[in-house]
């Protein structure tokens, strides 16, 4: 089923669709099948067009980003929000990293995952009582020397100057329903500020209900969609940062109809 799940993941998100309907059409053409293959090609360019779109994806992003407030800076001595100050665990989802040798284990995280711990190590300072939780897994025995996602956000963690005896590493789990389930058996009936990117929030918030997680969103990683208007300008633009983004976004209107 896991395994499934990221074909079927992979083969709906709008690049690999609209190039397959493109082709499609390509095909029905050439078979004589016009009205079917013209069909199949105006559906494919409607996809690709609409995911590259600057607008589109802004819109998309933003219904998601906009779900949970960030959490404010706060200073010392006043600390976190008091939402916040029950959480015994700071837990921060994997985001992917690179294996690329020579480099810090920062500079190996992605994006997403670099700006999720900051804002992880950010909170757990705040918290002394807490611990910091770190997840992701290994390359699925392609090549055991390599460390876990988990360890590499762990040192990442180091590396900002945050204690490595309050670091907690969870390895096992794959995805994030499996990441919510691991951290549930982790915390029991503690609550935990879940850190993960602004727009992969909503999906997370309710695969931990469902893991039975006492969860207090903390989002990081905006990818720009809480603008409170569209520009105008945005309509007229296509651009690969805005596919990207749409795709991310899709990605996750895909998670939350698959977790129902």
């Amino acid at each position: 089923m896991f395994i499934l799940k990221k074909i079927l993941g992979h083969l709906l998100m709008p690049m690999p669709l609209g190039l397959g309907l493109v082709s499609l059409g390509i095909l029905l053409l050439w078979s004589r099948r016009r009205v079917r293959g013209w069909l199949a090609l105006l559906f494919g360019w409607m996809v690709l067009l609409g995911a590259a779109n600057r607008g589109v994806a802004i819109a998309l992003t933003a219904s998601l980003e906009n779900t949970y407030p960030s959490v404010p800076p706060f200073a010392e001595p006043a600390g976190p929000p008091a939402a916040l100050r029950a959480a015994t665990f700071v837990a921060v989802l994997g985001g992917g990293h690179g294996d690329a040798p020579g480099l810090s284990a920062g500079q190996r995280l992605s994006g997403s995952a670099r700006a999720r711990l900051i804002e992880g190590v950010r909170l757990a300072r705040g918290l002394p009582a807490a611990w910091l939780v770190v997840s992701g897994p290994g390359n699925d025995g392609e090549n055991p020397n390599l460390p876990t996602h988990a360890r590499v956000l762990a040192d990442a963690a180091v590396e900002l100057g945050f204690p490595r005896d309050r670091i907690v590493e969870i390895d096992s789990a794959r995805d994030t329903a499996e990441e919510t389930t691991a951290l549930a058996l982790l915390a029991g009936p503690e609550p935990v500020a879940l850190v993960t990117s602004a727009w992969h929030l909503p999906r997370a918030m309710k695969l931990a209900a469902a893991a039975g997680l006492h969860a207090l969103p903390c989002p990081a990683d905006y990818l720009g969609g809480r603008d409170a208007a569209i520009p105008p300008a945005a309509w007229l633009t296509w651009d690969a940062e805005s596919l990207s983004n749409t795709t991310r976004a899709w990605r996750e209107y895909l998670g939350q109809a698959w977790a129902l």
